[in-house]
């Protein structure tokens, strides 16, 4: 009987690490972007921030927020600067989730390295097996062949039976070669056997961290998204303080 070929998984992909968070929905309407030459954070009518990058100049940051269908554009610099620490503390509130997903992803490197060692364990083992499957082959020749010298026992008047036990000793031998090689070769399928059951304990392992980290990813997702919008409102508050101090310039609707 041929051994069984191992059935192999795709090798693990790295996880990405998680995306920088991003400001939550405006109300029906309204649209905030925050310009600089290093980063824009948007919220709202793709539309209007077109229109903002046309109010946006070289080396100077500008908001533009349309509030109740009302356009307004920020270049004060103290709303800016408060806006820009507001922005980098919510940055920050992802940190934790930066440091998870850089684990996530060291894991799924060691587990696709995993998966190729298992990828080239398996190439000999389909060689072996087909090694034994061609062994299978020349013991079933064997066995054609002693059923053709029984049959002329049977039939042969000559009764040459010196002959006979000369190719049945013959037949013997190769089949007593036939039962080494095929010693030889289960003793490389055990082996290769253990260390790809070697591998696949590592894998299970490594697949029970990354699943921890997960959950844990998951949590401090939903501890972030709560935390963010709060952040969020907080700039908002900001930039409805300078519309209501005439800090925010008024643009033609």
């Amino acid at each position: 009987m041929l051994p069984a070929l191992p059935r192999l998984a795709a090798a693990p992909v790295p996880p990405a690490p998680p995306l920088p968070p991003s400001p939550p929905d405006m109300d029906d309407g309204d649209t905030f972007a925050y310009l600089s030459d290093g980063r824009t954070m948007i919220s709202g009518s793709s539309d209007d921030v077109h229109l903002a990058r046309t109010f946006k100049q070289k080396g100077k940051d500008i908001i533009f927020v349309r509030r109740a269908d009302k356009p307004f554009l920020i270049r004060d610099p103290q709303t800016l600067e408060q806006v820009r620490k507001l922005m980098e503390e919510a940055g920050r509130l992802g940190d934790a989730q930066g440091a998870l997903g850089q684990q996530q992803a060291a894991l799924g490197q060691k587990q696709a390295a995993l998966g190729q060692k298992q990828a080239e364990l398996a190439y000999p083992q389909t060689q072996l097996a087909s090694k034994h499957a061609a062994l299978a082959l020349k013991h079933a020749d064997i066995g054609v062949e002693r059923a053709r010298i029984a049959a002329a026992r049977r039939d042969d008047t000559d009764r040459d039976d010196v002959e006979r036990d000369r190719q049945e000793e013959a037949l013997d031998k190769r089949e007593a070669d036939l039962d080494r090689e095929r010693e030889g070769f289960d003793k490389q399928q055990e082996e290769l056997s253990r260390k790809m059951e070697a591998l696949g304990e590592e894998q299970a392992k490594l697949g029970q961290e990354q699943a921890k980290l997960g959950e844990q990813q998951a949590k401090l997702a939903e501890e972030q998204a709560g935390r963010h919008h709060e952040q969020f409102k907080k700039v908002m508050n900001v930039v409805d303080e300078a519309i209501r101090k005439g800090l925010a310039e008024p643009l033609p609707t």
